[in-house]
């Protein structure tokens, strides 16, 4: 446990100020919403019409998602390094990663997140 003490004191630091933060922003924050502040705000334009339905924010999911898993995989590169050090316990580290990760795609794909269609 002592050599986790110190990474344990920055997490509740961590937490702790921004806690305080926003608080702070809570109580201390400006509250005058007017109709300019309520508005949606898309690249610099105002809005010359109102949008006919919802927009579709696929795109966004589907790039989150790839950002998420390719973490993961860029995660695999420091194992692999040590790979030979470490002995048949790395590789059955990587084995469980890689079959969680395959587990999360196969659950993302099921749902459908990586359709196109609108």
């Amino acid at each position: 446990m002592q050599p986790f003490y110190s990474i344990f004191v920055m997490i509740g630091v961590a937490v702790v100020i921004a806690t305080v933060l926003s608080a702070l922003t809570l109580f201390f924050g400006p509250k005058r919403p007017t109709a300019a502040k309520l508005a949606p705000y898309e690249c610099g334009l105002t809005e010359l019409a109102p949008l006919p339905e919802r927009f579709p924010v696929k795109f966004l999911q589907i790039a989150m998602l790839f950002l998420i898993f390719d973490v993961e995989a860029v995660a695999l590169y420091p194992l692999a390094m040590v790979l030979r050090q470490t002995g048949i316990s790395a590789l059955i580290d990587i084995m469980i990663f890689c079959a969680v990760l395959l587990l999360g795609y196969a659950y993302v794909w099921r749902k459908g997140a990586f359709k196109w269609t609108f």
